[in-house]
């Protein structure tokens, strides 16, 4: 009885393996914002051909002659290169689908409309294309008043103008998507959907109907879902998958595996094509996988229904980040994160292809709710319009109102690169390529993301001028040639009695320093890293969640090191625990630091491109966990509210990143995490970290740099070029020296040559720093000479500063100190134009202050500092009140 059952297992899995040589496997591109090139897609076949997958589906959503302005023909320059895509995509034995979107503001009953979608999907077929297919996604499902007297039902109308059109073209292969995509948009559900109903029973069965599974993107597809999809729609679906889209919100990256769906669901569909990331070259793992996935074996197969499964799991604290690559499995069985290490190994062979990079770096958008759709013509590129944008409203859950990034912009429409017809090439270089060689033509538009994906149309914007090439290390990353044996090392250093009882000395860096680091090559295991800090909508990487739950466990314990002494004498086993851990979590930080510096050596510079900025930002926020220890915690009811998959993953946004910048405690900090990425990758790096003894004489420079106005080439303080660093920073430094002066920090800025280019300090009680602030005005006033203000005497601006020091300094409002106590200041040289460095400096003083208990904090500048004003004004300061010559601005944090 066994053996017959085995030999009945054989011969469904043959059956089932022929069924394959008709299964539909490969890649939509049907996101919104900025589509894909033609050498991009070339690239796409030569990739799909290698690795056994048959279809390409061309839907980019703002090219405005797939979807806005449909009716409209191709030019013959544009037929031109559509003819080469599609014959390209012939000789490597992919089906290339062309897609058209005309529902949004088609009358179905109109001949004429009819006689205009037969045109122009007859001129495709003209070009050699014998596959098509017709998009109702994304639509107002209301009928106009003629169709509603024509038509039964808005699936009627449907059925009518696609059964005709099909027919009309000889009955090619032909893919359909309807308004109701997905279970949640099925209306009242699926089994009862009257619309769901009528497209089973009325469209041509010849014909394939997409489907993203239980919503638009669904952690899991199930066995049980597709039979029932199957049942209503008469016919099995193809599934339009969505698991690594990112245009809902370009923060986001998804690299890693296909997984979620088991590969028992093979024999129960017609197909799977993927709509990935945005970025075409991040799409290698996306794509590659799900090439694994379509060739497993279901006899054998994992159970991996389970996304998160036994792989990723948010509550596991202290796990080995190591890659978990099962062993002794068979080789056709599949297996999430086997799938994914043989996809980086191919890979990595792809970044060390020689490929030009034209244009600037795109820089992702902090995603918000657009109200116009843009449509851009993707073949003439000087050309768009604009629509109104149909779909639901911003989700609203308070669980997860706080990680809702809310930064806003105004999107602006901009050249957009041409789709068909495009001076933006991908070239596959023959010789040398120089690292940071960009060609200066016109930008690509990047888009920001919508409400959600399938859903509404982002906005065309590309980033603000960006001049300054240069990059924040941040912590105590010295970036001056030295190895990372040389750097200093990731434990709290005990420090004498005239410095701060314990400082920091992680080595956290953003990519592109000239350490030894950058001379090694890529890895495999560096791609692991990658993959792990941009995961998948519902679940982030091991190595992603060892950093926050070491980060959580260091915060959570740092009252064991806050008032550790050197004359405490050995240290007890949990302060020593403390120690190793923040070594382990410079260890994982420093990983982070060498894989993006050998990114940034790679020779495939458009691959780099497309991933630098979510590096760049990735980066910028470990290391800013680096420089402040000491958060608020993370709730346990979010991550269950993350890992569920109940909720479309456009509520999560940002992704790993944003979750990392949610565990600095500063309220109403959405804005200090808004940055402008670099637009070529920089070489340039910061480091911030806490101030040192040994710094006063580059700091007190810095302050008279900011401060000395030489119009006549002659320095303002020539005699005296202490006197504005005593007065600034003074009593700060003087209070540093004090081991119980826990409200007062300072914090400074240094380049990769050692000098200090912008500080930042704050007095937690900004009353008693006044009393301090008087008596260290007592102590130095026999340093300088003794100046008076008189009456009607004009004072040169040292002499303004000498005055000052003889007068006792003011405190502030009482008003303003009740509920702003603390006192900020911080200046910047203007060389530093990034303003990312001047915030991540203010958002580390900010925590700072607030694990202390305060709350708000306020600054004071002259009313004729306009660019002092316009920096705070930045930075959500806002004014208070004002006295004669001072105007105050204080802020929540």
């Amino acid at each position: 009885m066994k053996m017959a059952d085995t030999n009945r297992n054989v011969v469904d899995n043959i059956n089932n393996l022929n069924e394959r040589k008709n299964f539909v496997c490969g890649v939509v591109e049907g996101f919104y914002g900025r589509p894909w090139t033609p050498e991009q897609r070339k690239d796409l076949f030569v990739k799909q051909q290698k690795w056994g997958m048959n279809c390409y589906l061309y839907a980019p959503k703002d090219d405005y002659k797939h979807r806005a302005n449909w009716r409209e023909l191709y030019t013959v320059e544009e037929a031109e290169h559509l003819t080469a895509l599609i014959t390209e995509a012939r000789l490597h034995g992919v089906t290339f689908y062309y897609a058209v979107s005309p529902g949004l503001d088609i009358t179905y009953s109109s001949q004429k409309e009819v006689a205009a979608l037969k045109r122009k999907l007859e001129q495709v077929a003209q070009l050699g294309c014998n596959a098509f297919a017709i998009l109702f996604d994304d639509i107002d499902p209301e009928m106009s008043g003629a169709d509603k007297e024509v038509f039964q039902s808005f699936a009627h109308a449907q059925v009518s103008v696609t059964n005709e059109v099909f027919t009309h073209l000889s009955q090619p292969k032909f893919m359909f998507c309807p308004t109701q995509y997905c279970s949640t948009r099925a209306v009242p559900n699926v089994q009862t959907s009257e619309y769901l109903n009528t497209i089973g029973q009325k469209l041509a069965p010849e014909i394939d109907i997409m489907w993203t599974g239980p919503k638009v993107i669904s952690k899991i597809l199930s066995v049980e879902h597709i039979r029932e999809v199957t049942e209503v729609m008469r016919r099995p679906p193809v599934i339009w998958d969505n698991l690594h889209a990112n245009d809902y919100d370009q923060a986001r990256l998804f690299l890693g595996p296909y997984c979620g769906r088991s590969p028992d669901l093979i024999p129960l569909l017609r197909g799977v094509v993927t709509n990935p990331n945005c970025e075409y070259g991040p799409n290698f793992v996306a794509i590659h996988t799900l090439s694994q996935w379509s060739k497993s074996s279901t006899l054998t197969s994992c159970d991996n229904n389970d996304a998160v499964s036994a792989d990723i799991r948010l509550e596991t604290e202290g796990d080995d980040s190591s890659d978990d690559c099962p062993t002794g499995l068979s080789p056709n069985t599949y297996h999430p994160r086997r799938a994914l290490r043989m996809a980086l190994q191919d890979w990595l062979l792809e970044f060390n292809r020689p490929v030009s990079a034209f244009g600037t770096i795109q820089q992702p958008q902090i995603p918000t709710p657009v109200p116009i759709l843009p449509s851009v013509n993707t073949c003439m590129s000087l050309t768009s319009t604009t629509l109104a944008a149909p779909g639901p409203p911003q989700p609203n859950i308070n669980i997860l109102a706080e990680a809702v990034q809310d930064a806003s912009f105004n999107p602006t429409m901009n050249p957009v690169m041409n789709s068909l017809v495009s001076e933006n090439k991908v070239v596959v270089d023959t010789g040398h390529e120089e690292a940071d060689t960009a060609s200066t033509v016109s930008q690509d538009a990047s888009s920001t993301s919508g409400v959600e994906p399938m859903d509404c149309n982002p906005s065309p914007a590309t980033s603000p001028p960006h001049n300054d090439d240069s990059m924040m290390i941040e912590n105590g990353e010295h970036s001056k040639g030295e190895s990372d044996e040389e750097s200093s090392t990731p434990v709290i250093e005990t420090t004498t009695e005239n410095e701060t009882t314990a400082r920091a000395k992680t080595s956290l860096t953003l990519p592109l320093d000239t350490t030894q680091d950058n001379l090694e090559e890529l890895t495999v295991d560096d791609l692991q890293l990658l993959a792990d800090l941009f995961y998948l909508p519902f679940e982030h990487g091991r190595h992603g969640i060892n950093i926050m739950n070491e980060f959580n466990w260091l915060k959570i314990n740092s009252h064991l090191v806050i008032d550790y002494k050197k004359s405490d004498g050995d240290n007890k086993p949990e302060v020593q625990e403390w120690f190793d851990r923040a070594t382990k979590f410079d260890e994982m930080a420093k990983n982070v630091k060498r894989m993006a510096n050998r990114l940034n050596k790679v020779k495939n510079r458009s691959l780099l491109y497309d991933i630098y900025p979510y590096i760049w930002d990735m980066n910028g926020v470990i290391s800013l966990l680096n420089s402040y220890i000491e958060w608020l915690g993370f709730s346990k009811g979010w991550r269950e509210v993350f890992m569920s998959g109940d909720q479309e993953p456009w509520i999560f946004r940002g992704g790993l990143t944003a979750e990392l910048q949610r565990l600095i405690p500063v309220d109403a900090s959405n804005d200090l995490f808004v940055y402008k990425a670099p637009e070529v990758p920089t070489r340039h790096s910061y480091c911030i970290r806490p101030y040192l003894d040994e710094d006063q004489s580059k700091l007190y420079s810095l302050i008279l740099r900011t401060s000395d106005d030489r119009r006549d080439g002659t320095s303002l303080y020539a005699a005296y070029p202490d006197l504005p660093g005593d007065l600034t920073v003074g009593s700060y430094l003087e209070a540093l020296k004090n081991e119980n002066a826990k409200d007062v920090i300072v914090m400074v800025v240094e380049d990769e040559w050692g000098d200090i280019v912008a500080y930042g300090s704050v007095a937690g009680n900004a009353v008693e720093h006044t009393t301090l602030e008087a008596a260290y005005r007592e102590q130095i006033r026999d340093k300088y000479p003794k100046v008076t203000r008189e009456e009607g005497m004009m004072l040169t601006p040292c002499e303004e500063l000498l005055a000052l020091l003889t007068s006792e300094p003011q405190p502030p409002p009482k008003a303003l100190v009740a509920s702003h106590p603390a006192k900020v200041s911080f200046a910047c040289l203007l060389s530093v134009i990034d303003e990312s460095i001047s915030k991540r400096l203010l958002t580390c003083m900010l925590a700072s202050v607030r694990a202390r208990g305060i709350f708000g904090g306020h600054c004071s500048v002259s009313v004729g500092e306009k660019q002092i004003l316009e920096l705070y004004s930045r930075h959500g300061f806002l004014e208070v009140t004002t006295q004669s010559t001072t105007l105050y601005l204080g802020r929540s944090f």
